[in-house]
């Protein structure tokens, strides 16, 4: 299999995570938002609080960290790609 269509499929891969990361991310912190304002759909401030704590608080480390991995794997791929 050549090297580009390698890459491509790489990065096909890696976007589809990425999207299904950022996607997991933003359900959650509207659920949460949601819960903090005790209505289906929170207004600006309870999601700009939910989302200053998603980028401050040690349990959302973990996800913070798969995003951020994920966005560079796939910049990388895109640059190799590019390169290739």
């Amino acid at each position: 299999m050549p090297l580009p269509a390698l890459l491509t499929g790489l990065i096909i891969l890696a976007l589809a995570l990425w999207f299904y990361l950022v996607f997991a991310l933003v359900m959650d912190h509207r659920r949460q938002a949601a819960r903090r304002s005790g209505q289906p759909y929170a207004g600006l401030r309870d999601t700009a609080q939910v989302w200053s704590k998603m980028l401050r608080a040690p349990e959302h480390r973990k996800s913070r960290r798969r995003v951020t991995l994920t966005t560079l794997a796939l910049l990388v791929l895109l640059l190799l790609r590019a390169l290739v």
